[in-house]
């Protein structure tokens, strides 16, 4: 992004926060591999004997998840790619696996963010031979535990805004998505507001109305054709984590609850009052209790 066109975006944040970003994005340039017709973007840091991928929410993007990746990189070699507009989970998984493929790594652990916890959940299902332990953060499940009639409301949602999206003015489109973010970020109870109301509309920005297509066509994708069981994972040796916070707006408590049985064998955190993105309004938090999980070998975590 040209100088001018960022300072558009932040120039009513401080300029630490500003030079902290740019410092982000110059340390960590993205690479880039063609899969079948999409072209995949991913960041690959850090060091350390073992990986953690991390796997970002709808917005897609990598970078994204630079609060953790940021924390974790001198102990973890990290990989966090950006979504392509494919149109299928299927598409989605592969070009996770070709991207690890092609980084010659054989296992990694991973942390979903929201959607990415969803991606997560596939996967480990398909490839656990390849998943040593899996985190899941702020984010919903399909399974017969699941209130049915909710996911189905929800459905209903995005199928009306499939329908109607390709006769949109993409700027109309653009608005709707922006109220949403606006509605996120007013819950955030920190004091870097200002610095990710930009950020997420500097992103924001950057979407086309194909990608905002294919996410909506991904959660179509993940409830209408896939359906996960407790026993999936019986033969699965790795460890869960369960993340969640008991003010998430957008994670309906009868669907945390459904996360909870359908992985019983998960350890689970809570935290208090910190809404959808706990991974921004307290990193540290967050970042400590993901540390402990990934460093502690069966014992119990605080």
């Amino acid at each position: 992004m040209n100088k001018s066109v960022y300072d558009r975006f932040y120039s009513r944040v401080p300029q630490e926060q500003k030079e902290r970003l740019r410092r982000f994005r110059s340390t960590h340039p993205y690479r880039h591999l063609g899969v079948d017709d999409a072209t995949w973007k991913y960041i690959s840091c850090g060091q350390g004997d073992d990986t953690l991928w991390l796997l970002t929410g709808g917005t897609g993007i990598a970078e994204g998840m630079m609060l953790a990746l940021a924390a974790l990189e001198s102990e973890y070699r990290i990989v966090s790619p950006t979504y392509p507009p494919v149109t299928t989970i299927e598409q989605l998984v592969e070009g996770i696996m070709t991207i690890l493929d092609s980084e010659g790594i054989h296992s990694v652990s991973v942390l979903g963010q929201s959607f990415g916890g969803m991606l997560a959940q596939v996967i480990v299902r398909e490839y656990p031979e390849r998943v040593d332990r899996l985190i899941l953060s702020h984010t919903l499940t399909t399974s017969p535990l699941v209130d049915r009639a909710i996911i189905l409301e929800r459905q209903r949602r995005n199928e009306r805004f499939l329908r109607m999206l390709p006769f949109l003015p993409f700027g109309m489109i653009r608005l709707v998505t922006r109220k949403r973010i606006s509605r996120l970020i007013s819950m955030m109870n920190t004091q870097d507001r200002g610095f990710w109301k930009a950020y997420f509309h500097e992103m924001l920005s950057c979407m086309t109305k194909e990608y905002l297509i294919a996410n909506l066509k991904w959660e179509s994708d993940f409830f209408q054709n896939y359906m996960f069981s407790e026993n999936d994972l019986a033969s699965w040796p790795g460890e869960i984590l369960i993340l969640e916070s008991d003010n998430d707006v957008f994670i309906d408590p009868s669907q945390r609850q459904a996360i909870r049985e359908l992985y019983q064998q998960a350890r689970v955190h809570t935290f208090h009052g910190t809404g959808h993105l706990t991974i921004i309004v307290n990193r540290e938090a967050f970042v400590s209790v993901v540390r402990d999980f990934l460093a502690n070998d069966g014992g119990a975590i605080s």
